[in-house]
This record gives structure tokens, sequence and C-alpha cells, in this order.
């Protein structure tokens, strides 16, 4: 009975832990293709992001000319990628 009793209590606190725990506030992204579009991707290259899949850009990070391997400093919220600017 007390193991039952301390495993609930580690999943209680394991729970809690994870559910306190604040979101990444920005992410390193990094090019992995210029043309014919231009992608982002975040992760490992686990997730990737385009124009038609979610990738949104400042004025600033439009205006730069992107090379495959550059990193940039971006926001993520939900399905969306904001490029703030080059690192």
């Amino acid at each position: 009975m007390a193991w039952d009793t301390a495993l609930a209590q580690a999943i209680k606190g394991t729970s809690r832990a994870e559910a306190n725990r604040k979101p990444q506030p920005w992410y390193r992204a990094e090019v992995v293709q210029v043309t014919p579009k231009l992608i982002f991707a975040i992760a490992d290259k686990e997730f990737k992001f385009d124009s038609s899949t979610g990738l949104i850009m400042t004025a600033t990070a439009k205006s730069k000319t992107w090379k495959v391997g550059m990193q940039a400093a971006a926001l993520l919220h939900g399905a969306q990628l904001l490029v703030l600017d080059s690192l």
C-alpha cells in the first residue's frame, strides 16, 4: 500500500512540475532551403515552416538576403513561426 501512495505522489509531483513549466520564449531557427521557397526549421530541423505552413516574418527579416545555414531569432505561437531577425 505504501508503494502505491509513493508512486501516486511522484506522478502528481511530476504533472505539477510539467504544468508550471513555462514555454520557451524564442527559438533559434535555421534556413534549410532558399529556393523555390524560403524554409526555416527549428528543434533540430523537426519542424519546418514556409509561407504556406505558418511562416511569418518581420519587415527587418523580410529585407534580409537569406542563405542556407543562416540562423534567426524566432517566436513560435501555435502552428506559426514569426522570424524576427538574423542572429
